[in-house]
């Protein structure tokens, strides 16, 4: 007898285990997912471990494997186990991260009569709520068990587990199969010199006419033709007709849909120039690549904006990809990834992945299986990328590594995607880069820190073009405006003068504009005038943002375009209302300004001038953030407003 130790989806404590009896016709590795029975009930599991002999004297069986290879490789097991005791989690939630879409799955339990009569020395003893629940089971009827449990009232798990123990009730589980598994065509492939005495030509020219046509249609089509196009063009059993007669074959062939940003990466983009600068800070990570041994193997890449921290992470995972390795390459957030794909996928046509989590689950699961399989050279996306399956990893890259987005904070298990990072340059030998211009206080404390091995500084001092000592280095010119002092000269616009007079010039000139602001819709709050009320979201207890409904494409499907209050937390929307709740007056303003508003006053500065908004509102509504910066660096959008 084989025994397994399996990490189960429980709340149990973290790193702990249960030892499971592997039943004779199941052959099981580490990494793989089970069902098993755990208590009264029926879970997954993953297995962590094998063994000839049990931690404890009587163990139950595994039920079944739910795939039949393993999910999660020795490096990413390891992780795991860290990630438990570090983050004291559970050891099946930490290995969560790392498994692909579509196997998480709760089987679905019914509960059914049982064999032992009901009768009055039975049932004499039993509280009024568990006979009414009893009563719903007549016959062969079911009842999901947990509708009978909410029957059954408080203590409801501990009273069914007494009635299935005496006879009342059976439970029925019937297990579910992987929500996504991989998806395969079928396709008819000509065959030059089919298994038969007669020439080839010989049986084509005696063919009918549908299955002559089909023929030559397949031979016209180098990667195959599909059965199923076969069967719709030229009728059913036509291609199998040929296959019959040996004309042709058929060949299973595993389909993948990949995001729509991957099929844009067209032609290898140049490999510029670096700056001194440049070059010694990508000799000192080639430096490590070359050596295993060296520490620390986590750099700083501390460098202005537009010094060319990015050319640096590119040649570094070229110099990573010639040796046969991979890169992860993370972003601090969603909205980022098509920029940074655009920027490496121009480098590295064709051999890069994108993972984040606005892909379908179909989608991510093609890329994570693909990625598994070492087809893809690159990583791009956000932290949950960091745990993607990549089985030969060089190089990790975290571009604007201060961003509070690269902690998980939402959900067990909590984690700091830079810390997770260390730890698997720990167990890889991978390279870590940590980019930033104004990087996190602890990372700019120990990368200066001489006694520390945790970082290396590299420092990128200049922008492009401006390293020559001749030459000063110019940011972009700031100006603080004070409004007040607007307000006390009679402007009353949400714009100074100065920014409406720039903004003018900058539209004359055919130049485009930015404008940013950290609020949505038209105001964030709505006050009575007269008492000082504020409107309040009944769920959240926060201010209801004021929303001028003055852009239709804004509403929801079926939803009116009229002006709302929203709630920016739960997403509650309400009229506005014409009345104070607390005193009656009429007198209701908006006060403050959102990025809504801004387009307002931006289209009445500048009629005609194309104006985009960008922000959380139109991404809900579908708005593709790759092609509003693809419509922004055509010169398609004049003003961005985010």
């Amino acid at each position: 007898m084989r025994y397994a130790e399996v990490a189960v989806d429980a709340p149990v404590g973290h790193a702990r285990t249960f030892s499971y009896s592997i039943p004779p016709q199941y052959s099981l590795e580490p990494g793989q997912m089970v069902w098993i029975p755990f208590g009264s009930r029926v879970t997954q599991g993953i297995v962590v471990g094998l063994a000839e002999t049990s931690q404890v004297e009587v163990t139950r069986d595994i039920i079944a494997p739910i795939e039949p290879s393993p999910l999660v490789d020795e490096v990413h097991m390891k992780l795991a186990r860290w990630l438990s005791e570090y983050y004291l989690c559970s050891l099946f939630n930490a290995v969560s991260l790392m498994l692909p879409p579509g196997f998480e799955g709760q089987v679905r339990s019914q509960i059914f009569s049982g064999d032992t009569p009901r009768d009055a020395d039975t049932l004499g003893s039993m509280p009024p709520q568990t006979l009414h629940a009893l009563e719903t089971l007549t016959g062969d009827s079911r009842v999901k068990e947990a509708d009978f449990v909410k029957l059954l009232g408080r203590g409801g798990e501990r009273e069914l587990a007494r009635l299935i123990d005496r006879g009342l009730l059976s439970r029925r589980v019937d297990i579910p199969a992987p929500g996504l598994s991989p998806r395969h065509s079928c396709n008819l492939f000509a065959i030059e010199e089919p298994d038969a005495e007669q020439e080839p030509q010989e049986v084509a020219n005696r063919l009918p006419q549908r299955q002559s046509n089909l023929l030559q249609a397949v031979r016209s089509a180098p990667g195959g033709y599909p059965i199923t196009l076969a069967n719709k063009e030229f009728g059913w059993g036509v291609g199998n007709a040929l296959v019959e007669k040996g004309l042709a074959g058929l060949e299973w062939i595993r389909t993948e849909s990949a995001p729509v940003a991957q099929t844009e990466q067209k032609h290898s983009g140049p490999r510029l120039v670096l700056t001194q600068s440049q070059e010694n800070a990508l000799a000192s990570i080639t430096q490590a690549l070359d050596d295993p041994a060296r520490s620390p193997r986590s750099f700083l890449l501390h460098g202005v904006t537009g010094s060319g921290k990015t050319e640096v992470y590119l040649q570094a995972i070229q110099n990573v990809v010639d040796r046969g390795e991979q890169a992860i390459f993370l972003v601090p957030e969603i909205s980022l990834t098509p920029q940074t794909l655009d920027r490496v996928g121009s480098r590295f046509p064709g051999r890069v992945a994108l993972l984040h989590s606005r892909l379908t689950p179909r989608q991510k699961f093609d890329q994570w299986w693909k990625i598994q399989s070492g087809e893809y050279d690159v990583v791009v996306g956000p932290r949950s990328a960091l745990f993607a399956p990549v089985p030969r990893l060089g190089l990790v890259v975290l571009d604007e590594e201060h961003e509070w987005t690269y902690k998980q904070e939402e959900a067990q298990p909590l984690y700091h995607s830079r810390t997770v990072a260390s730890e698997l340059s720990h167990l890889t030998g991978a390279v870590v880069v940590l980019g930033s211009a104004t990087p996190d206080v602890e990372t700019y404390y120990y990368a200066r820190d001489a006694r520390s091995l945790r970082h290396q500084l590299l420092e990128l001092p200049h922008r492009i073009g401006e390293e020559s000592p001749d030459r000063t280095s110019k940011l972009a010119q700031v100006e603080i405006i004070d409004m007040r002092e607007e307000l006390r000269d009679g402007n009353r616009s949400i714009f100074s003068r100065g920014l409406a007079q720039n903004l003018q010039q900058c539209v004359r000139r055919g130049q485009q504009a930015i404008l940013f602001l950290n609020r949505r819709g038209s105001a964030p709050i709505v006050q009575c005038r007269d008492c000082g009320h504020v409107v309040n979201c009944t769920r959240c207890s926060v201010p209801l943002a004021y929303h001028s409904g003055s852009e239709p494409e804004d509403s929801s499907p079926g939803e009116s375009s009229e002006p709302r209050l929203m709630c920016h937390r739960c997403n509650r929307r309400t009229r506005v209302p014409r009345t104070c709740r607390e005193c009656g007056s009429s007198h209701i303003r908006q006060l403050g300004t959102g990025t809504q508003r801004v387009v307002d006053e931006v289209t009445g500065l500048l009629p005609g001038v194309r104006v985009q908004r960008w922000d959380s509102d139109t991404a809900r509504r579908g708005l593709d953030p790759g092609e509003t910066m693809r419509r922004f660096q055509s010169g398609e959008i004049q003003v961005l407003v985010g």
